[in-house]
């Protein structure tokens, strides 16, 4: 869905610089005689995954512009801190078919045009409000993945020239959530896919309206390829025309819902750490891994729950209300300290048991949300009730603690 310009990532460098390269004749010339959207499937990066789409005005004379949304700059240190806060500047460029073309080409992405039945008249006022909102005081945006990303603009841009014609047609409710389809986008990166689904909140579990699923590109490709022009009913979409193809397997239609191989393998990590814990009572070696691994698994932990807080409390409103905290708390952190202890056999109960435990305890709330919301909740409580579960029982028996019947 984006076309960034990042000067280390490789064909996307490309890809932003060929569309930030305005055609400057083009842009001096009446309206144009075809406009086309198009859109561009998915690539490698995480950033590509969601695919993109623009706007082609061609004139009869050769020249051509493409305006894309899509163009937005990460830069360095800086750019981390942007995106941590949720402040994303995009903004609209004008480049040229040739060199959209070719960075795709490099990327491996395919593309597609399709060719709008617009009137002269219509097509001059899309050419006058998109060169009027590339200007340099007007092109930048406060960019938004869901609600104002390049998608969303094409889409708003279209409906404009047509009279508010396309929102007409486009109507009922919508087949997936924001989260269920930016998670079959990316269900084969299990790792993107983890961080993904941990990230985002509840706001994104809402139902949507086929309108609001117009965000994703290759959606609203579908949606102008079903409409009709108000009044005749013409077909909006004239040709469509296939530029590039590339070899890829096809979007998957429904997210994969991962709640059993989650539950496996928070089963497998759980028994995994009681075992170090029931060993670590006769073997050294079993004590140092247990403490080495409650450190290590403590920093993963707390650290990603650290950042899902500072999400929770930023412009990211995707982020907001995260159940996800629930089962990566923050105070996981202090699990580095305790695991030490526990490493070097000095005492580390009860800290470690309090820590393990309020973890365990929010981790089980998870299932009261699966009660209105069944998948997403679910996948977490399946992976971290039995993860906290097999970990507090392993700290236990290694602290030396007496069995529960005596110290009840």
């Amino acid at each position: 869905m984006l076309s960034p310009r990042v000067s280390s990532w490789g064909a996307l460098v490309a890809i932003g610089v060929a569309l930030c390269l305005a055609p400057r004749r083009a842009l001096a010339q009446g309206a144009p005689d075809r406009v086309a959207v198009l859109t561009m499937g998915p690539g490698d990066h995480p950033f590509t995954r969601f695919g993109h789409n623009a706007i082609l005005l061609e004139w009869d004379n050769g020249e051509n512009a493409v305006y894309n949304f899509g163009t937005f700059e990460f830069d360095g240190l800086q750019g981390v801190e942007d995106f941590m806060a949720g402040r994303f500047r995009y903004w609209l460029s004008v480049g040229s078919l040739s060199g959209t073309l070719r960075s795709y080409a490099a990327a491996r992405r395919a593309l597609s045009a399709q060719e709008l039945s617009l009137s002269a008249a219509e097509r001059g006022r899309l050419f006058a409000a998109l060169a009027d909102n590339a200007r340099p005081e007007q092109r930048y945006y406060a960019y938004d993945y869901y609600q104002d990303n390049c998608s969303t603009r094409v889409r708003d841009a279209l409906n404009v020239v047509l009279g508010g014609a396309l929102k007409q047609q486009v109507q009922g409710a919508g087949r997936l959530t924001y989260r269920q389809h930016t998670l079959r986008l990316v269900g084969q990166a299990p790792l993107l896919y983890f961080g993904l689904d941990s990230a985002l909140g509840r706001p994104t579990d809402r139902p949507l309206s086929r309108w609001d699923e117009l965000f994703l590109p290759q959606e609203l490709h579908d949606e102008l390829a079903r409409a009709n022009r108000p009044g005749s009913g013409q077909p909006l979409v004239r040709a469509e025309r296939v530029l590039l193809t590339a070899e890829r397997p096809p979007l998957p239609v429904l997210p994969p819902a991962r709640t059993l191989p989650y539950g496996l393998l928070g089963a497998c990590v759980g028994l995994s750490l009681a075992a170090l814990g029931v060993g670590a009572a006769r073997s050294r070696t079993a004590r140092v891994a247990l403490g080495a691994l409650t450190a290590l698994l403590g920093l993963l932990l707390g650290l990603l729950g650290a950042a899902l807080l500072v999400f929770a409390c930023s412009k990211h409103w995707a982020a907001h209300d995260n159940t996800s905290l629930l089962a990566c708390p923050p105070w996981s952190l202090g699990l580095i300290w305790s695991g030490g202890r526990l490493a070097r056999g000095r005492r580390s109960w009860p800290a470690i048991g309090l820590l393990l435990g309020a973890s365990l305890l929010t981790s089980a709330a998870l299932l009261a949300f699966a009660i209105p919301s069944p998948h997403e909740p679910l996948r977490q409580a399946m992976l971290f009730v039995p993860l906290w579960a097999g970990w507090l029982y392993g700290a236990w028996r290694a602290s030396g603690s007496p069995p529960l019947s005596r110290s009840s």
